[in-house]
């Protein structure tokens, strides 16, 4: 690889040091980097598309996993390989940490790393005529959850058209394998192995005593329909669309996948291992 792109979050590498110390070290490479480092915009987008050259290899990410994520939407039409640089808190998706950054960079300047090609979801929000709303994709979770202030709605859940379960709780969230050490797993949901293809149901507090998670299939569409109360649906995190009485929101396996680039073997099991020990 010869062109990098650098993504910096401001939030984190607030004087740019982590940032400029990548850059100078690739630059004394005699290799190619731009950077952005505007971030974080609207909707808690940090870059723009648009603006990465043509000529780029490779994406390299500052920030925690949220930035990597947010980074991952932004730019997963361009199938470039993202490699995170974690200046947040102990991560599942940032895999180089500072103290080891000029080592990490001579792996992914030789070659010498895998690429890990994760599942993305695509949720499309329509209303009762089946008039589209809103459609994004999200490499971590698609979220209904209830609004207003008693916090609670009823929703219905079907699997590839095929009634499933109603349940009366504070949300609905459909995960990947990524997103099940998100907010999935807050909720009580099960931990999966990131390069799997699967997708989980997971309702948030639920009014039942006997409610689990549901892993579905890749290749299923799951439909949350809106029974009673107000919602909200979000695409990891962001987009938020209101949802009324009747509003359905499908989702499936998206055709695209988010590309990141492993330095460090094994990553994840030593990360979920030290979650373990925490």
């Amino acid at each position: 690889m010869r062109n990098f792109y650098v993504i910096t979050n401001r939030n984190r590498d607030r004087n740019l040091a982590v940032t400029n110390r990548i850059r100078n070290y690739l630059v004394q490479h005699d290799l190619v980097v731009n950077v952005s480092a505007d971030g974080p915009m609207e909707d808690g987008h940090y870059t723009d598309s648009t603006h990465i050259p043509e000529e780029t290899e490779c994406i390299i990410v500052i920030g925690g996993d949220g930035t990597l994520i947010a980074a991952a939407r932004d730019i997963v039409d361009t199938g470039l390989p993202m490699l995170g640089v974690n200046q947040g808190t102990l991560g599942y998706l940032t895999d180089v940490e500072v103290d080891g950054l000029e080592h990490s960079l001579d792996r992914l300047i030789d070659g010498r790393f895998e690429i890990e090609e994760r599942m993305m979801l695509c949720g499309r929000v329509s209303d009762t005529t089946g008039k589209l709303l809103a459609e994004s994709r999200a490499l971590n979770d698609v979220v209904l959850h209830a609004s207003g202030t008693l916090h609670l709605s009823e929703y219905e859940v079907s699997v590839n058209g095929r009634y499933l379960s109603s349940f009366r709780a504070d949300g609905i969230i459909v995960c990947t394998p990524t997103g099940s050490t998100a907010y999935s797993m807050s909720a009580g949901g099960p931990i999966i192995e990131p390069r799997a293809r699967m997708m989980v149901i997971t309702p948030i507090c639920p009014h039942t005593l006997n409610t689990r998670s549901i892993v579905l299939s890749a290749d299923d569409t799951v439909s949350v329909s809106v029974k009673e109360g107000g919602s909200v649906a979000c695409f990891d995190g962001h987009s938020p669309v209101d949802l009324k009485k009747g509003d359905i929101v499908d989702v499936r396996r998206s055709a695209k996948v988010t590309r990141i680039i492993r330095i460090n073997p094994g990553s994840f099991l030593s990360v979920l291992s030290n979650k373990f020990r925490s």
